[in-house]
């Protein structure tokens, strides 16, 4: 019994004639413990030298430390996650950014506040298995490549994303080749070009399984 029980009623129907008698026999009583909840979903094998991220600050904090080392920045983001973004985490220098998820992917949440992604100095980055939500900016709502490496994307979504000027979910101009595998935008805006996704004097596009929907 939960220990804030002060009262325990036993209800029953009994029968007619001599049927009609009721007795309670070896009753005893004890506190009640509830289960444990069940264990946390075990996160998936990490690829060696990945950093776990739970927050934006986290994978500022990967980028500032690979650029210490001269080495790559390599970020996990457990499945479920939702990060918020207030502001922006900026990658720039010769170096690839990548950052991951798996499963049901993370959700990156602009809160209509911020983008999630300024890329330049030739930083490439790779992004897998993300949503983003609700950024905004003036040029690449969510994502932002200016002066970047390559930029590869695989089972990324936009929506909602919005840019007062070019590519409502990302813009890349002046970057390297650009690879989109089943990415998704939809319900993105821009001022002017590109309600989803804006390209300029970047290397070659490939997109392959992307859509594009309600995008203005």
């Amino acid at each position: 019994l939960p220990a804030s029980t002060i009262k325990v009623r036993f209800n029953g129907e009994t029968g007619p004639s001599y049927r009609s008698d009721m007795a309670l026999d070896d009753v005893s009583l004890s506190r009640f413990a509830p289960p444990s909840p069940p264990p946390s979903p075990a996160l998936p094998p990490l690829v060696p030298g990945e950093a776990l991220a739970h927050t934006p600050q986290d994978i500022r904090d990967e980028i500032n430390s690979a650029t210490a080392e001269k080495r790559n920045a390599i970020v996990f983001i457990p499945p479920g996650a939702r990060l918020a973004f207030s502001s922006n985490v900026a990658c720039s220098g010769d170096m690839l950014l990548s950052v991951r998820s798996s499963g049901e992917g993370a959700t990156l949440d602009g809160k209509k506040s911020s983008n999630m992604f300024d890329i330049s100095g030739g930083c490439s980055l790779y992004l897998e298995a993300l949503h983003f939500v609700d950024g905004i900016g003036d040029r690449g709502g969510a994502v932002l490549a200016k002066g970047a490496g390559d930029i590869a994307m695989k089972d990324v979504s936009f929506t909602g994303c919005e840019a007062s000027e070019w590519g409502g979910g990302m813009a890349v101009w002046g970057s390297g080749d650009v690879s989109l595998e089943r990415a998704s935008f939809s319900e993105c805006t821009a001022g002017t070009y590109g309600g989803g996704m804006y390209m300029r004097n970047s290397g070659d596009v490939s997109l392959e399984g992307a859509s594009f929907s309600e995008c203005t």
